[in-house]
């Protein structure tokens, strides 16, 4: 059995444990981080190894789709995740993807459907590619076009 690797970021402790938990009770291996900055300085380290992001969306300063969009430039093949409470299924809306999709999960997150969609994602062919390059905000450099 190939062992996957998962980037879990969640600014609350207690998400963090909990999803980690079932994660690895599952034999998936888990780096975990807390914000935005640390998720870069985690990936940085282990990129090679990081099959899966697991990110929310909201974050203390930029956002877990933001988040994602950067890992997504350095590694096309990240399977991504997204987790939230009621604010992240619009910020997924704005972003262009389905809150639906099999890229959300809405919290709180019963018990085992985190592993069960990890596991769907690593097996999908199709990785979120609606996220490179970044088409989701105007660019505001007037002198191009």
């Amino acid at each position: 059995m190939i062992v996957s690797t998962i980037l879990l970021i969640d600014d609350e402790r207690s998400d963090i444990e909990r999803m980690r938990g079932e994660l690895e009770d599952a034999g998936f291996t888990v780096l975990a981080a807390e914000s935005y900055q640390e998720a870069l300085d985690v990936f940085q380290a282990h990129s090679s190894e990081i099959d899966a992001l697991v990110v929310d969306v909201s974050l203390p300063g930029q956002n877990g789709v933001e988040l994602a969009k950067a890992l997504l430039r350095r590694s096309q093949d990240l399977r991504v995740l997204f987790v939230s409470g009621h604010v992240g299924a619009e910020v997924i809306r704005f972003y262009g993807l389905p809150a639906t999709d099999r890229h959300f999960l809405q919290k709180p997150i019963r018990q085992g459907d985190l592993t069960a969609r990890v596991k769907e994602l690593l097996q999908s062919s199709e990785p979120l590619r609606w996220a490179i390059p970044d088409q989701s905000r105007p660019s505001s450099d007037k002198s191009k076009g």
